[in-house]
C-alpha cells in the first residue's frame, strides 16, 4: 500500500490489487531487484510515455503490434518505392503477383482478423486498417443494403497508381475469403476502393 497527498494536504492510503502486488514481487525478484525499485522504474516509463503522449498501455499494444508484424514477415518500407515496387510486378506478371498477394493476405487474415461474430470480424478489420494502412485517409466497413454484406470503403492518397491499387483489391479479398466472404461488387480507381462482401460461411478461393 501507499500514501498520497490529497488537494486538501491529508494523507490517503491506497491498497494496491494483492494479485498485481505478488506478481510485481515475483518479477523483481527473478530480475534481481526490490520491489521498490521496479515499480520506481515503472513510474519513470509511464511519465515518460505520457509526455510523448501516449499511456503504458498504449506502449504495449504497440510492441504486440510490432511482434505480430514480424511473425506475418511484415517490414517497413519508403511508400514511394513501395508503390512503384508493386506496380512494375503487377506489370510484369499479374498472375504470380496477385497470388503472391493473395498467400500472405490470407496468412496475415489469420493473424489479425479475428472474432466469432460479424461485429468482432468487423472490429478485427478496423483495427488493421489502423494500424498498418497509414497511407489510407478514410476507412469505413459497415453492413451493406442486405443484412448478410459488408461494404467496405477505402481512400488512400492520390498519388496511389492504378496498379498498386488493385493489388490492394487483391489483398482484402484475400482477407475476407479466409473468414467465409466473397466479393460480389467493386469500384477500383487509382487509390480509392469500395469492395462489397458476402458472407458464405467458409473459406472460399478468390477469382485469380
Amino acid at each position: 500500500m501507499s500514501s498520497l497527498d490529497t488537494k486538501f494536504g491529508k494523507r490517503k492510503t491506497v491498497n494496491m490489487n494483492e494479485d498485481i502486488a505478488q506478481e510485481l514481487n515475483k518479477l523483481a525478484n527473478l530480475q534481481g531487484r526490490t520491489l521498490y525499485s521496479l515499480i520506481n522504474e515503472i513510474g519513470i516509463y509511464a511519465l515518460e510515455a505520457n509526455k510523448q503522449g501516449f499511456s503504458l498501455e498504449d506502449a504495449v499494444k504497440a510492441k504486440k503490434l510490432m511482434q505480430s508484424a514480424r511473425r506475418s514477415r511484415m517490414v517497413l518500407v519508403n511508400q514511394d518505392l513501395w508503390y512503384f515496387a508493386s506496380s512494375e510486378a503487377m506489370k510484369a506478371s499479374k498472375s504470380k503477383w496477385t497470388k503472391l498477394i493473395r498467400d500472405s493476405s490470407q496468412w496475415q487474415a489469420n493473424v489479425f482478423l479475428t472474432g466469432s461474430s460479424d461485429v468482432e470480424f468487423i472490429g478485427s478489420v478496423r483495427r488493421l486498417l489502423a494500424d498498418f494502412f497509414w497511407d489510407c485517409g478514410e476507412a469505413t466497413l459497415e453492413a451493406g443494403q442486405r443484412g448478410e454484406d459488408l461494404a467496405l470503403r477505402l481512400a488512400f492518397v492520390p498519388e496511389m497508381p492504378l496498379e498498386h491499387t488493385q493489388g490492394l483489391f487483391k489483398a482484402f479479398e484475400g482477407m475476407f475469403n479466409a473468414h467465409g466472404y466473397v466479393a460480389t461488387d467493386s469500384t477500383v480507381e487509382p487509390g480509392f476502393l469500395t469492395i462489397v462482401f458476402k458472407k458464405v460461411n467458409e473459406s472460399v478461393s478468390a477469382k485469380r
